[in-house]
């Protein structure tokens, strides 16, 4: 009688392992050829069987890697399912942090997570910023003097904001950040230093 092969005690195994976790539900028609390919395996002796056994290896190794593969995924869901809002917020923010390096020859290393912006908090930012313009000249020109003449510089200015407001809303908001810079360099001019107090050792008279 022709002996069996040595590989087909550890393929049935393998197979019994995979079926017992459930892996028949990966691929209904794959496992069903792996099961049509283990009986003819069973049923033959001899180089057919050795041959049968390579071709059932080969069959249960792809489909064992796609089962771990979708087994890892799964868990992988299941725990970005779990993440709280802020933690999924942090690992975007850590995804777009920008790189860094700390010396010449060093490699570029990402900055901490906490202090970078993602695209979505920077493009929520932009549109806070616009909101924000928009209504302060919609108040300054609702506070206009009433009855000022046509040269009048309160009225030209808010004239100027209008248009700009309506031609190009972008060039509104960076010509409004460029006024406020400039507003804060003035006052801080203005800060002036406090005279210096009389000396207190000067020599009383005689």
């Amino acid at each position: 009688m022709t002996p069996e092969s040595s590989l087909l005690p550890e393929l049935m195994a393998l197979q019994a392992s995979l079926e017992a976790a459930g892996a028949a539900r990966l691929d209904a028609v794959g496992w069903h050829y792996i099961e049509l390919l283990s009986q003819r395996a069973r049923a033959h002796r001899g180089p057919a069987q050795q041959l049968l056994s390579d071709k059932l290896q080969t069959c249960l190794e792809e489909f064992k890697r796609r089962w771990d593969g979708a087994q890892s995924a799964a868990k992988a869901d299941a725990v970005a399912s779990a993440q709280s809002p802020l933690a999924a917020l942090l690992a975007d923010m850590a995804q777009h942090a920008p790189t860094t390096a700390t010396a010449p020859s060093a490699l570029p290393v990402k900055a901490s997570a906490w202090r970078a912006e993602s695209p979505k908090v920077q493009q929520f930012k932009k549109q806070l910023g616009k909101i924000s313009v928009q209504k302060q000249v919609k108040q300054a020109i609702a506070l206009a003097p009433q009855n000022a003449g046509p040269i009048n510089s309160h009225m030209l200015v808010l004239r100027s904001l209008g248009l700009m407001r309506d031609a190009s809303p972008d060039y509104l908001n960076r010509f409004i950040t460029y006024v406020d810079t400039l507003l804060c360099l003035e006052e801080a001019g203005k800060v002036s230093v406090p005279p210096k107090k009389a000396s207190s050792t000067a020599k009383p008279k005689k």
